[in-house]
């Protein structure tokens, strides 16, 4: 078996749809997979269903329409603290099947490495609705309702995580956790015109241990909020968008404040987490999943999200970098922008501005033919290094070999596949992520990423 880390992520609906000996075949044989991260835990289609964008070349060719949760049988013992003790997916797929007690054994007698995997996402239409008891762990937004996403300083929600954990831990064999960071913080929300988190009981009880006016600070949050509505809706001010955005946050600093308290919490918690993989077993790997936005596509995010100070509580980084979708991403974030944030300049000028900003000189093409042109490689070769230059931890940057994107895209190859894994490795990787799930891949594209391994003898 390799020293090389070569890693899938995976959720239980292939090893139902395919069987599990059959589908740890095809990841040995095709790509020389040596560990497997499993969404045993998850309400998210694009992390543990089937395709959402066209179906690959194996599994069931039809929508599962996944309605997620605990796709393993909880051990009551360890959730006496909690009341959320019964999460199991109801989905009839999963009737009789325990992705955690029935793959693991299997994937350990080959000397595969078994990971679970959690992606904390971003998205605000994931929607955990069937699950009774999630609703109390529910956030805030600054207009005081209900968020659709959970509020890491509720002290519920993180006990849910800790019995979660303990479970994972004390009853499979495991060699750790990842952890996938895909929340983004309450301006940021607003940025993009969606519903916000960050003002329950709880971040509104720290902002005043801390001395944030609180009063202030969702007033700050609304007038942005109200002005970024108004700009989407055609108003342009004599001053300009961005000189006004600014005043209104000049004359709110408490809404920076929030902003610097929310991302605390968030840090928060990652290093209880990780802490608590420890505890269980110094040996076990606590594992970091960095999102595209955060590391990519987002300037605010990108100096929000100082990725050196992650480095004393992770053991190794999964940066998503998936380099063939990224121009048509990339291209639908500055669309976004410069419909309110920047929205003084034209949409190319928007996209020329972030692409400068954010250091895509010779790795993006032009407005016009950034989505069927991707990224170049060399991006997953200058963000593996950048990464490992700020946390000195090893890399497996994230290869998307089959992840779809809801609109025009460059066509995933074999080519491109097997460019951006020698790239991460030019970059100096210790091994891959192939991502971002198996029912999404080709086989092809798997086989290309071993391909790529055969080339440089690391398997």
């Amino acid at each position: 078996m390799s020293d090389t880390f070569v890693g899938i992520q995976i959720g239980a609906i292939s090893f139902v749809d395919e069987g599990v000996e059959e589908v740890l075949d095809i990841l040995q044989e095709k790509a020389g997979v040596n560990a497997i991260l499993i969404s045993a835990l998850t309400w998210s289609i694009g992390n543990a269903g089937r395709a959402a964008f066209g179906f690959p070349d194996h599994g069931v060719q039809e929508p599962d329409n996944l309605r997620g949760g605990g796709m393993y049988e909880p051990d009551p013992r360890y959730y006496k603290k909690t009341f959320m003790d019964r999460f199991d997916a109801p989905d009839e797929l999963y009737d009789g099947f325990d992705t955690l007690a029935d793959v693991i054994p299997a994937a350990r007698k080959r000397g595969i490495k078994c990971y679970t995997y959690y992606c904390e996402t971003s998205s605000s239409a994931i929607r955990s609705i069937w699950q009774p008891g999630f609703a109390h762990f529910l956030d805030r937004d600054h207009l005081g309702r209900m968020a659709t996403r959970p509020s890491l300083m509720n002290p519920d929600y993180k006990t849910w995580w800790h019995s979660v954990f303990a479970d994972w831990l004390n009853n499979h064999d495991l060699s750790g956790v990842l952890w996938g960071v895909e929340r983004q913080s309450p301006l940021m929300d607003i940025f993009r015109g969606d519903s916000s988190t960050g003002f329950d009981q709880y971040y509104v009880a720290e902002a005043r241990a801390r001395g944030i006016d609180v009063e202030r600070a969702i007033e700050g949050y609304k007038k942005v909020d109200n002005f970024l509505k108004r700009v989407r809706d055609g108003e342009r001010p004599k001053e300009g968008v961005f000189v006004m955005l600014l005043r209104h946050l000049l004359h709110h600093p408490e809404v920076l404040m929030w902003e610097k308290m929310w991302l605390d919490s968030h840090h928060a918690f990652y290093r209880e987490l990780s802490g608590l993989v420890k505890f269980h077993d110094p040996n076990l790997e606590f594992g970091m999943g960095i999102w595209q936005v955060i590391n990519t596509y987002n300037p605010y995010l990108r100096a929000q999200y100082d990725q050196s100070e992650y480095a004393p509580y992770a053991d190794w980084f999964k940066p998503v970098l998936y380099h063939t979708p990224a121009g048509a991403r990339f291209k639908g974030f500055a669309d976004s922008w410069q419909k309110g944030v920047m929205a003084d300049a034209t949409p190319e000028g928007a996209f020329n501005a972030l692409s400068t900003i954010l250091g895509f000189d010779g790795i993006a093409s032009s407005y016009e033919e950034s989505a069927l042109a991707g990224f170049k490689p060399e991006y997953v070769k200058e963000w593996t290094a950048k990464l490992i230059e700020q946390t000195g931890r090893p890399v497996y940057p994230g290869i998307g070999v089959g992840v779809g994107h809801n609109g025009v895209s460059k066509e995933i190859t074999p080519q491109e596949i097997k460019e951006g894994t020698l790239a991460g490795f030019d970059g100096g990787a210790t091994g891959v992520m192939i991502s971002r799930n198996y029912s999404e891949a080709e086989l092809r594209n798997l086989e290309a990423v071993g391909d790529a391994l055969k080339e440089r003898g690391l398997i």
